[in-house]
């Protein structure tokens, strides 16, 4: 077997060149962030809108039937807790629907089954988000076989940080098959923010009125 030989000359060039690649990474590691990143540029900011408009997205996806003979309670309980898995503990409804007797507010995510009562009544507390979800929003009540639509030209967020603004509209169609195929049932908005935790978008606070018609 033939051993490598190294004289002292390719030695200190080794060496040598060890010391400069260190002495460059750790250079490297020391500058600061780009001024994009740390200011939370336009690659920060289109990467925190993407992943604001997959939780629009989800909130589409579960309030939207699963089924067009409609859905079992089992069905709809599991949509209703992946809702409130998209909103933060303390977020906070305010509908504001006119001639509607749930309008108010709605506190805190609550429990499907320890937190979740009827409507109280009291429009400044009318229950928790679990309350408006189970009792009041229609797309889970078991008669109504709807999906939820959301014209894009009408979808906005912006980003502050760990806050962002957050604006599209829900438009409801009945898909049950009954004439005339998807009737329009509600139209309403979400104007509010999205706290970013621990790494992940989550709502938390929505007005919801009755929007305009949509014109572009």
């Amino acid at each position: 077997m033939h051993k490598l030989k190294i004289n002292e000359s390719s030695y200190r060039f080794i060496i040598a060149g060890g010391l400069v690649s260190a002495a460059m990474l750790l250079a490297a590691l020391a500058l600061p962030l780009s001024p994009a990143r740390a200011a939370g540029g336009d690659d920060y900011q289109l990467a925190q809108i993407a992943q604001l408009y997959q939780l629009q997205a989800a909130f589409h996806r579960v309030g939207s039937v699963h089924h067009l003979t409609g859905d079992d309670q089992a069905t709809i309980n599991q949509r209703i807790q992946d809702m409130l898995g998209l909103w933060t503990d303390n977020g906070v409804v305010l509908l504001d629907v006119p001639g509607n007797p749930h309008d108010g507010y709605y506190i805190n995510k609550g429990n499907l089954f320890s937190d979740c009562s009827p409507p109280s009544g009291d429009p400044s507390n009318q229950g928790t988000l679990c309350t408006f979800f189970r009792y009041v929003a229609g797309s889970f009540q078991p008669q109504n076989i709807f999906v939820s639509l959301a014209p894009s030209y009408k979808t906005h967020f912006s980003v502050f940080g760990t806050m962002a603004s957050v604006y599209f509209e829900c438009h409801y169609f009945d898909v049950s098959g009954s004439p005339p195929a998807w009737a329009a049932r509600s139209h309403v908005a979400f104007d509010g923010h999205a706290r970013l935790v621990n790494g992940q978008w989550l709502f938390s606070f929505a007005h919801v009125p009755v929007p305009p018609v949509p014109l572009p």
